[in-house]
């Protein structure tokens, strides 16, 4: 069976940043697709990466026979099928007796390749006052505070009240600009923008802007801030409530 190669554009080395997305498939129980070299598949889930990071356990199948098979594999592959990928290969898999009973045993993967199904697949963003806020500098010494709407591997959504801003011009980058993300803070970027949409009008009069950005020249860092928050809103989202 052929398997998915790590592409090294979305590829995570770093062994915090696995661990978290390993813990949050947990968190989650976001499906996973397990195959094995030789053709055995399950749909799995994360239980729990262990307490000294070394290693994560996987639920196994009911099947005591598809069990001893990924055992034997030497290569298995992981997917998740949520629209936000993560993928990664493992190898010598062991069973093992976890907190609840059978599991499967491996290493924490050194590498993982994180990634969207589709490059602009957007997501809503949280609304009110939870909402992330983008700081644009309007080049007078002033900072103009926009809402995020939406966030795509690609860019932002935003909107905002008021006379139209003269630097939302189609095909113009904004630079120095910064988002707030929760738990870690303002991360700062580069946005150029790709769509003006047309004002509307509020009952007392006040003009609301939409304005789609795309990133540009996002440093490894910031890319991973992004995915990853962006790999949590799925989450929650794909969560049953």
């Amino acid at each position: 069976m052929t398997h998915h190669e790590i592409n090294p554009q979305f590829a995570i080395h770093n062994h915090v940043e696995i661990v978290h997305v390993l813990n949050e498939l947990a968190k989650h129980r976001v499906l996973l697709n397990l195959t094995t070299h030789e053709g055995d598949a399950l749909v799995t889930t994360v239980l729990y990466v262990s307490g000294d990071r070394k290693f994560v356990c996987i639920d196994v199948s009911s099947d005591d026979a598809v069990n001893q098979r990924i055992t034997d594999s030497k290569l298995v592959s992981f997917e998740t099928q949520s629209e936000i990928k993560v993928r990664w290969h493992s190898t010598h898999l062991q069973l093992v007796t976890a907190r609840d009973g059978l599991a499967f045993s491996l290493h924490v993967p050194s590498v993982i390749e994180r990634i969207q199904r589709r490059e602009y697949f957007r997501l809503y963003t949280p609304q009110g006052s939870n909402a992330l806020m983008c700081r644009i500098p309007t080049g007078e010494d002033e900072i103009l505070e926009v809402a995020l709407v939406d966030m795509s591997a690609g860019g932002i959504g935003v909107t905002y009240r008021g006379p139209a801003n003269d630097i939302f011009v189609q095909g113009a980058t904004l630079e120095g600009c910064s988002i707030d993300f929760p738990e870690i803070g303002r991360v700062p970027m580069s946005l150029r923008v790709c769509g003006i949409w047309q004002s509307t009008s509020t009952k007392s009069g006040e003009q609301i802007h939409r304005i789609g950005m795309e990133f540009v020249g996002l440093s490894r860092g910031v890319t991973n801030v992004i995915q990853r928050y962006m790999i949590q809103l799925e989450a929650e989202r794909i969560t049953p409530v």
